[in-house]
């Protein structure tokens, strides 16, 4: 579906779930944060492999809300299944991630593309106007790592939606899903949040000048930078998680 501008800046302000689980939250729910950030911090590591029983025993539930996490963790490219009723934490191939990211950048530049210069009564320019009220304003560094990275990823879904091009979209959303693990590390730094702010301003600031040239140069650098420097802190994290165990 796509985003309108009210959508958006609802769903900017809206109360944002914190990540650390609650007594008031579900039992699903309370796996399915738990298991989230244990990948995202490396407990659980890539490729690491588990049963829904192990996770239940561990959790101290059932292996009903177990699975209901699993299955939302699927969702997000987090966990995959095995055999029988084994999981495991998706595996990081540096090549695949590189392939992933030349790919989403051909797509992002696509949408830019048609929204600087296409007529096609397909493309919706209003999104641009919720998208203005998000981005061309100061950073809101307080918000925490997993809200601003899925602010970041409503901001490059809701551009290509925009675009008019629903089989793009699906494409892009695929491999938002299958980036986020690497994606999300990229904004535990507040100069990146800064940074992404920038550069997401600039952005549609070249888009509205309706500036193809100086709009395509700054969504490839963005995503190249993007690239570049999540592939680094992903690298270095696991880097740093071997040398604790061989410790």
């Amino acid at each position: 579906t796509l985003y309108s501008p009210a959508q958006l800046i609802a769903e900017h302000f809206m109360t944002f779930t914190t990540s650390e689980p609650t007594p008031l939250l579900a039992h699903s729910d309370r796996v399915f944060l738990q298991l989230r950030q244990e990948i995202y911090q490396f407990v659980l590591l890539p490729g690491d492999r588990f049963t829904e029983v192990d996770i239940a025993r561990r959790l101290g539930c059932s292996r009903t809300p177990v699975r209901e996490a699993l299955l939302r963790l699927q969702n997000e490219g987090l966990v995959r299944r095995c055999l029988r009723n084994g999981w495991e934490v998706f595996p990081i191939d540096f090549d695949v991630y590189e392939d992933l990211y030349e790919t989403r950048a051909l797509i992002e530049v696509n949408s830019v593309r048609s929204l600087c210069s296409s007529t096609s009564v397909k493309v919706n320019r209003q999104v641009l106007a919720g998208l203005n009220a998000i981005w061309r304003v100061a950073p809101q560094e307080m918000l925490a790592c997993d809200d601003i990275a899925s602010l970041d990823e409503q901001f490059h879904l809701a551009l290509t939606e925009a675009a008019g091009n629903r089989e793009l979209t699906a494409i892009l959303t695929n491999i938002t899903n299958r980036i986020r693990i690497m994606r999300r590390l990229d904004f535990e730094y507040e100069s990146r949040i800064t940074q992404t702010y920038r550069e997401h301003a600039e952005l549609l600031e070249a888009i509205e000048q309706r500036d193809e040239a100086r709009a395509i140069a700054l969504i490839s650098a963005h995503i190249q930078d993007a690239y570049q420097g999540a592939s680094t802190i992903t690298l270095r994290r696991l880097q740093g998680v071997r040398v604790k165990q061989i410790l």
